[in-house]
């Protein structure tokens, strides 16, 4: 069954291929040469933007940056001078490290748990030809309307120790005495899931949409059943929404800071709440400087090598 679907498969990329070949046969021979002009066109207007993204992004980071590679000289204060000192006691110290493999986890956990609770739901959204299909699109984003703060503090009376979760809980007898859902990592996974679900839901959604349905009955008349479709044809064909998704989410909840202070009570110490202790409270600002770049190296690696792998795989 698996050989007829990925002969299917196979098919379609190679009549796409011959459509794109043929495409290319009857494309005028000055067709290149018209279209740099136009493409010229086009960078010198979106020259502004850039400078723009640059004057507010680019710059702030590279300043940033650039302090980490100094000490500090007491609160609030930093010494001149090159140095490396900063990054040799982070890597160094298994504390910090800790902080920056906690936050690791924490990103991990709430990927999985956003794919596992997405895919479902963006399948449907997809597939589904019932006239409240923008309804059910509308409720999967109403959540983004309302401010990260307010979802937040709606969570506290839900996970609280009387709260709705425990009470439903002990109602049903599925445990003897109430769990601790809040100021711990349980209830930041769930603040962020609960955050970032609808990203990945409309990222799968867009990918999923451009499949075509017939390679699905394909693979069901060649005998496959709905499980070995959705794990050999359809899962690999919505890869790229699921590293879309993957590299929305991931970079967003390591880098969260509302999530975790408002329901990890500050006691989930992560990258985000680590450096706004450094920079706030301890006036560290080198150190803390330091951390912040640790923190954006740390997204940058993870999306080139999620890219990379991507390109590999293709």
């Amino acid at each position: 069954m698996t050989i007829g679907a990925d002969a299917i498969e196979g098919r379609t990329s190679a009549f796409g291929r011959l459509i794109g070949r043929l495409a290319g046969r009857g494309r005028p021979a000055g067709d290149d040469s018209a279209r740099d002009p136009l493409q010229l066109r086009w960078g010198i207007l979106s020259l502004p933007g850039v400078l723009v993204l640059a004057a507010i992004f680019a710059v702030p980071v590279a300043v940033l940056a650039s302090k980490s590679f100094l000490k500090d000289a007491g609160r609030a204060r930093i010494a001149p001078g090159f140095t490396l000192d900063n990054y040799i006691r982070f890597f160094t110290d298994w504390f910090y490290f800790r902080v920056l493999f906690d936050t690791l986890v924490l990103g991990c956990v709430v990927v999985t748990a956003c794919v596992i609770l997405a895919y479902p739901v963006a399948y449907f959204l997809a597939r589904t030809r019932s006239r409240y299909r923008g309804f059910f699109i509308f409720l999967v984003v109403a959540p983004l309307l309302i401010s990260v703060v307010i979802r937040n503090l709606g969570w506290v009376p839900m996970l609280s120790t009387n709260g709705f979760v425990n009470w439903t809980l002990l109602a049903l007898g599925v445990v003897d005495q109430p769990l601790r859902l809040l100021n711990n990592f349980t209830g930041v996974a769930i603040g962020l899931t609960h955050s970032l679900l609808p990203y990945m839901i409309l990222t799968l959604i867009a990918v999923i949409q451009r499949i075509d349905h017939t390679v699905e009955e394909a693979a069901l008349n060649l005998g496959a059943t709905p499980w070995q479709t959705f794990s050999r044809v359809i899962l690999p064909l919505s890869r790229p929404g699921l590293l879309g998704g993957y590299l929305i989410v991931l970079t967003a909840s390591i880098s969260a800071f509302t999530t975790p202070a408002l329901l990890g009570g500050r006691r989930v110490i992560v990258l985000p709440i680590y450096i706004e202790q450094q920079m706030r409270h301890a006036l560290q600002y080198a150190w803390g400087a330091t951390a912040a770049a640790i923190l954006l190296l740390t997204a940058i690696i993870l999306t080139l090598a999620s890219l990379s792998r991507s390109e590999e795989a293709r």
